[in-house]
């Protein structure tokens, strides 16, 4: 089925972690003058589990993490946020979230077309 393959899981599973690093980067620069606030980043590992099964057998499993940037300080109160780095970084983020989302609606627009040249 088409919701149950590797691929639209993957795909799913981004769209679930870029729209965390979207939120986790907004938090960033929403207290980029905080004292003493350390940033925040998302990662993405794919991790082998018996979750969803692909295409070579094994087991695929999508993995988001947060982590805290505490070892920085760029401002003498300890804040590291760096907004030129967090901007970019959603500028990015967007893109990529975007891109999937057309992907995603591609996929569907080509299952609708060929549901309804097999019904003709």
């Amino acid at each position: 089925m088409l919701y149950n393959n590797a691929e639209f899981k993957a795909m799913q599973s981004g769209l679930d972690m870029l729209w965390l690093k979207q939120k986790v980067i907004s938090d960033n620069i929403a207290n980029s003058e905080t004292p003493g606030y350390k940033s925040k980043h998302v990662q993405f590992e794919q991790i082998l589990t018996e979750a969803v099964q692909g295409k070579d057998g094994r087991s695929k499993r999508f993995q988001t993490t947060i982590t805290t940037d505490a070892a920085t300080s760029i401002r003498p109160d300890g804040n590291n946020v760096d907004m030129e780095k967090e901007s970019l970084e959603l500028w990015q983020t967007y893109a990529q979230y975007t891109y999937l989302t057309q992907k995603i609606s591609e996929d569907f627009k080509n299952l609708r077309y060929v549901i309804t040249q097999s019904l003709r």
